[in-house]
């Protein structure tokens, strides 16, 4: 048995740092716009977005599995702005900004060109406003496995990041997601930003994704495998969506439990890589408290053997939102993403 049999545990770690805080929660309240004042944004999912449900609301075109999903807040600790500029839904507090947008695909929409546009545009945001660090950033779009080769809107997708990002090579680089959705869903992306200076934590089981061989594309993947925000309630670490990956090779294929495990494993091990970086006691390197993860599902009748090794390795039942969707790789049937105490 790993550590991450002890992955998440719900407990209070404190650590000291003028900078607010940004955390997560799932909460079954609906009821039209965030209306904490604390509250930065919250994520909803679904098909159906609701209309007049707020600047801050953020719509996720993609289903969850069995039943509806809660929202997913995340906030600070102190008063929340919200406005809409053109396609861009924003939102700020003192320490964090958040921008949120949706572009409609039109049939023959050269991929790469656009996300090069949109990824322009976001930054631009960040640092006209004076955030100039990415935090965490989402992206969502249909027909990700669509296309052979360089062609494929993957790969295509990340060539126009690596644009827009000017040749960035894995300094400060955002804890990132990239899942695809439905047919006829939008391009969606989600970014958070910084005013102050955050920790890129990388994983040694991993080949760090924008270190990739030319054989997954022309253009690395523009991202870190998780970031550590600091506050006075202590450090958070957000994790980019992890998958059964061993060095920049996939592992278990077609076994959708050891997969389960292999991306658990992931997850610990950055967490526990977070813990050292960061000089952090919590009592056990492995323990990740406060727990919250979105795990992506290619297949929604796998959902049972998921579930069944998801209770083989943690000890308490965290937030879990399971939601359908293709990962980047074809051969991967999920991604975890995570988001907790350390």
């Amino acid at each position: 048995m790993f550590a991450g049999a002890q992955l998440f545990r719900t407990m209070v770690v404190m650590a000291k740092s003028p900078v607010s805080g940004l955390s997560v929660r799932l909460a079954a309240d609906k009821s039209g716009a965030s209306r904490l004042c604390n509250e930065l944004f919250r994520f909803r999912f679904g098909m159906r977005p609701e209309l007049g449900a707020g600047d801050n609301v953020f719509q996720l075109h993609i289903n969850p599995i069995g039943r509806p999903a809660p929202d997913e807040i995340w906030f600070t600790d102190g008063p929340v702005s919200s406005e809409r500029v053109g396609d861009y839904a924003i939102t700020q507090c003192a320490d964090y900004l958040a921008i949120h947008v949706e572009i409609d695909l039109e049939p023959g929409t050269d991929f790469k060109e656009l996300t090069t546009r949109v990824y322009r545009e976001l930054l631009q945001l960040t640092r006209e406003r004076d955030y100039p660090n990415l935090v965490r950033v989402w992206n969502y779009f249909p027909g990700i496995n669509v296309g052979a080769g360089d062609h494929e809107l993957y790969r295509q997708f990340t060539a126009g990041r690596a644009v827009a990002f000017g040749g960035f090579e894995g300094e400060l680089l955002p804890a990132a997601t990239a899942i695809g959705t439905d047919e006829g869903t939008p391009l969606t992306i989600t970014m958070i930003a910084a005013r102050h200076q955050c920790r890129m934590i990388e994983n040694p089981r991993q080949t760090s994704a924008y270190k990739y061989p030319r054989q997954f594309g022309p253009s690395s993947p523009s991202f870190s495998r998780a970031v550590v925000v600091a506050a006075e309630s202590g450090y958070r670490i957000l994790m980019s969506g992890t998958a059964s990956i061993i060095g920049h090779q996939s592992m278990h294929l077609d076994d959708p439990a050891q997969q389960t495990a292999e991306s658990l494993r992931n997850l610990d091990q950055l967490i526990q890589q977070a813990r050292r970086a960061t000089r952090t006691s919590n009592g056990a390197d492995e323990i990740l408290t406060d727990g919250c993860l979105r795990i992506y599902v290619r297949q929604p009748a796998q959902v049972t053997e998921i579930k069944t090794a998801l209770r083989d390795f943690l000890v308490d039942d965290p937030n879990v939102v399971f939601l359908r969707g293709d990962i980047c790789r074809r051969e991967l049937l999920l991604e975890i993403e995570a988001a907790g105490s350390i």
